[in-house]
């Protein structure tokens, strides 16, 4: 093991290179603390890492920020890169009985022919109610399940917002908590400085990489050791309230550590949490999620965001980056996400790559009858574990503390990013939060 450091600085060990570590890592060494932190993967950035694609770089999850994103907004300021964000219009839709509806508005909301339009004004004006709504305590204790289907009426329910919910949590969707549906609702509204302006979306031209990479570099000059395509096999405590991070080639001390990892992860690297602590994160349950990334050659449809409520499509989403982004940016080329949230044991989660789009294309038809195979020039299939927490009933009174219970041990994931739901934004709160939190105690 290597030797504690006679510098009055202490080394705190971060684990996992996603927007939260990274954060961290960079607010712990501009505090002057000696910092390491270890990324699994090969690059680093998490969930919102880009690869090279038609000339640039693409995510292998779809992302993009919202005007209320002040955190992420404040850091890439912070980072010198405020003016590589771009602030472009949005597109929504919803597909339903074989046609895309756009949704931009409330005009579109009572153009929605698929249900009758006494439903249409009822989901207009509940959505318009949820908006007005502070205090998200009260949706705590019912899910969002029985406050919409009792709020819409059944029918409106199943056609749209209960289908959203079946599509995002499948067999979990009535366990979840009305607070998380809030989450969305409210996002969106404080996302336009007014319910008549049109939605605009944020992207930093050349991708999320920009973000991340300047993140990095900044975290380096201040003094971190950033290392990716490796992590400890566990964490262990040291008689003295240390950390030891074990590799193959030995182990490292700490004098605390910091996890930014999914929770099941976190148990797996330390197998002797507290009882009560391990059995928070135990119960904690995460959808998982398939995204392939398909580049064509003509455009498959006009829309950008556009929501499946259609349950023999297999996927659930359709994000057609170049319809937000310009095509020119890709050599003109055209790139589509297709989302689908599920349980890992689903057939799609394991089917190869060339299976799964076998699969899609169908689908695809449906969404576009001109639509065919040769149109796709190229295909990636991304997975991901824990896309998703599922927040149930009562989760504030659950949700897992920072601090562990074990000395300067501490966790940093999506579960605590409660009530706001997951997203870049809320990952550099995260480890702005953590690192205040960790240095406040070391401090004392």
């Amino acid at each position: 093991m290597s030797e504690p450091s006679t510098n009055a600085a202490p080394h705190i060990g971060v684990v996992g290179g996603g927007m939260a570590g990274l954060t961290a890592a960079l607010r712990f060494a501009q505090a002057g603390c000696t910092v390491t932190l270890w990324e699994r993967s090969e690059k680093l950035g998490g969930q919102a890492v880009a690869f090279p694609v038609a000339g640039t770089f693409l995510e292998h999850f779809y992302h993009h920020l919202f005007q209320s994103d002040h955190d992420i907004i404040a850091l890439c300021e912070e980072l010198g890169i405020g003016d590589e964000l771009l602030w472009l219009p949005s597109n929504v839709g919803y597909f339903a009985d074989g046609r895309i509806w756009p949704l931009n508005g409330a005009l579109d909301l009572l153009r929605l022919g698929f249900i009758p339009f006494h439903d249409r004004v009822r989901v207009g004006m509940v959505t318009a109610y949820l908006q007005r709504v502070r205090n998200w305590r009260r949706f705590e204790t019912v899910t969002a399940d029985a406050w919409l289907r009792r709020a819409l009426g059944q029918r409106a329910y199943d056609r749209t917002l209960g289908a959203q919910l079946r599509a995002k949590f499948g067999s979990a969707y009535d366990r979840v908590a009305m607070v998380w549906f809030w989450g969305k609702i409210w996002l969106r509204t404080t996302s336009r400085r007014s319910p008549l302006d049109e939605e605009k979306l944020g992207y930093p031209r050349g991708s999320f990489n920009v973000i991340i990479d300047a993140l990095a570099e900044a975290a380096r000059a201040a003094g971190a050791d950033l290392r990716s395509g490796e992590g400890p096999a566990q964490l262990r405590p040291l008689p003295d309230g240390g950390w030891a991070a074990e590799f193959p080639s030995g182990d490292i001390r700490c004098d605390a550590v910091v996890a930014t990892v999914p929770s099941p992860v976190f148990k797996r690297l330390v197998p002797d949490l507290p009882e009560t602590y391990a059995a928070n994160l135990g119960g904690l349950e995460y959808e998982a999620a398939v995204v392939a990334l398909l580049q064509l050659n003509q455009p498959l449809s006009d829309t950008y965001w556009l929501n499946v409520a259609d349950p023999d499509l297999p996927f659930t989403g359709i994000i057609e980056h170049t319809n937000f982004m310009p095509p020119a940016d890709y050599g003109g080329k055209r790139f589509v996400y297709l989302s689908k949230y599920l349980e890992t044991d689903h057939p799609y989660f394991a089917m190869s790559d060339g299976e799964l789009i076998d699969a899609y294309v169908p689908a695809l038809q449906k969404v576009n009858p001109a639509f065919q195979r040769d149109w796709i020039e190229r295909s990636w299939v991304f997975r991901e574990r824990a896309a998703q927490p599922i927040i149930p009933l009562h989760y504030r009174e659950r949700m897992p503390d920072h601090r562990t219970g074990l000395p300067n041990l501490y966790l940093a994931n999506t579960t605590q990013i409660y009530p706001e739901d997951r997203g870049t934004n809320y990952s550099v709160r995260l480890g702005n939060r953590i690192a205040r939190l960790v240095l406040d105690d070391l401090g004392r």
